[in-house]
């Protein structure tokens, strides 16, 4: 398998522990390197503390509470690199651990730039009230979801290894390229995969003769692991549950397409809102622009006549 390179922004929570033991895992498995992000968010602290100049009482006391926030700040960043070392060197793999100071998301985002994966711990928070993207309710990873220029992976309870690539796209609208993608990084990983395809009803083509289409159009698809289901049977708000019992090692795969104001998942719905309602512990969310595989093996590129 050719190596790759995962960036994992971590803070102190079982959810960030629950990301870091999945990487290792599968930097170990593919021989790839991990870069550990830390990013104190000074600026946040300035702002939470809501004082510039001095009012009913004089300045000193907000700034003095001001350096010893950012002092304590610090002093958890060291923590943190301490235990992640610790805990990462166990698995012999290539690490490095990086604690820098400004915006937590802007500071994922460029560091993002020069690695093949994000993988952040995310806690599930309640479904979000109109307007469902309104930036001000989004967590730093649900901001992530909308911003992060590679694909990006939400761990939120312990997961060993990927059993299986769950893909969910659009009859509307289907990449095949970006399909290909998917079905190769699963299987350079030895996941299998799953294509399921939501029919909005829109579409004039009959299902059996799209899947005969698509399959013409890339004869690596199988036809044994395409389901179509129809919106109108299943309807978006059950969409990502309706294959029964979710195991640990199946992760939902899904693109985010850039619609012009804000990215977008193939459903058609804003990604926040997507997180915080589906029924899967792992879910992928795979910019369409994004056109590479996640990992690959010559045997799968040998395969599909590449060789890069």
């Amino acid at each position: 398998m050719k190596s790759a390179s995962f960036l994992l922004p971590i803070n102190g929570s079982a959810e960030s522990l629950f990301a870091s033991e999945f990487v290792w895992s599968l930097a170990s498995k593919s021989h790839s390197k991990v870069t550990a992000q830390h990013t104190i968010d000074l600026a946040g602290t300035l702002q939470f503390l809501g004082q510039e100049k001095a009012g009913l009482i004089g300045s000193g006391l907000y700034v003095a509470s001001y350096q010893g926030i950012c002092e304590s700040l610090r002093a958890i960043g060291r923590k943190l690199e301490e235990s992640y070392t610790a805990r990462a060197t166990s698995h012999q793999i290539e690490s490095i651990f990086i604690c820098n100071e400004g915006d937590p998301v802007e500071e994922i985002c460029k560091a993002a730039q020069e690695n093949d994966l994000l993988v952040v711990g995310y806690r599930k928070r309640p479904a979000v009230d109109a307007p469902v993207c309104q930036g001000i309710k989004l967590s730093r990873a649900e901001r992530l979801a909308h911003l992060s220029p590679i694909p990006i992976l939400f761990v939120q309870k312990p997961m060993a290894t990927v059993t299986e690539f769950a893909i969910f796209v659009s009859m509307d609208h289907i990449n095949v390229n970006w399909l290909k993608n998917c079905m190769h990084s699963a299987m350079a990983i030895g996941a299998s995969y799953s294509l399921t395809i939501l029919a909005s009803g829109e579409h004039e083509e009959p299902a059996a003769l799209f899947v005969r289409d698509l399959i013409e159009a890339d004869s690596e698809i199988e036809a044994k692991n395409i389901k179509i289901v129809s919106a109108a049977d299943h309807g978006l708000l059950n969409f990502g549950q309706m294959e029964g019992k979710i195991d640990d090692g199946r992760v939902m795969v899904l693109p985010t397409i850039d619609s012009g104001n804000h990215r977008i998942t193939s459903t058609g719905e804003c990604p926040t809102d997507f997180l915080r309602r589906v029924a899967f512990e792992s879910i992928l969310l795979w910019p369409e622009e994004y056109a590479k595989p996640l990992f690959s093996s010559e045997a799968v590129l040998l395969k599909a006549g590449r060789s890069d």
